[in-house]
């Protein structure tokens, strides 16, 4: 195997797993931060529900849409808390995936740094294992709204650039501009800016 072939591959392995280790990561976030967020959210708009300024001024205007929405949101908190019950392995998962993206930065600098002649042979090996590893360590369910999410996580918190300068990836391939969630984050937001525009004018 050439050096070349070698660290494009050792590159696109690093990235399915630090991405798959992120992605854990976010969910396990998710599963345990979100349904209380919810909770303090719900209980702080319910107490101001009871205030003079509240009844007086938002009642009048968006009080049903407040409440119903509050359910909404209610609803997703319980499904959350219900699929959280196992977030734990998320943690577990995550961390043994990104000690194995950090194996493989490693990994990537040696082999570069390396002279062309070098065997090669003992880094294909272990990029192998790694490759299983990660295969058999990858938990399939994770939380609607982590893909977008994780791409922001792994570009610009995580060390990936490395990745990144090997793959010559682009900012297209580090936002999914076209994914479903993302139509669903621009849905979100017009309905938010149509909201304010006719409560407020």
């Amino acid at each position: 195997m050439e050096k070349n072939t070698l660290l494009k591959n050792i590159a696109e392995t690093g990235y399915n797993v630090g991405f798959g280790g992120k992605k854990h990561f976010m969910t396990y976030d998710l599963y345990r931060i979100f349904p209380r967020l919810i909770s303090c959210v719900t209980i702080f708009i319910g107490i101001m529900q009871l205030t003079n300024i509240y009844k007086e001024n938002v009642q009048a205007n968006i009080g049903d849409l407040l409440s119903a929405s509050l359910i909404i949101v209610g609803i997703i908190g319980l499904v959350l808390d219900f699929h959280g019950d196992n977030k734990d392995s998320y943690e577990v998962a995550g961390k043994k995936l990104l000690s194995l993206f950090n194996e493989l930065r490693g990994m990537y600098h040696e082999v570069k740094n390396t002279e062309e002649k070098i065997d090669l042979v003992r880094f294909n090996l272990r990029l192998k294992e790694i490759q299983k590893e990660s295969d058999e360590l990858s938990l399939s369910k994770q939380a609607i709204g982590t893909h977008i999410i994780t791409h922001f996580g792994f570009f610009q918190v995580m060390q990936s650039k490395w990745v990144t300068a090997e793959l010559k990836l682009t900012t297209k391939d580090k936002f999914p501009f076209l994914h479903w969630e993302s139509f669903f984050l621009y849905l979100i937001g017009i309905l938010i800016i149509i909201f304010a525009v006719t409560t407020f004018r």
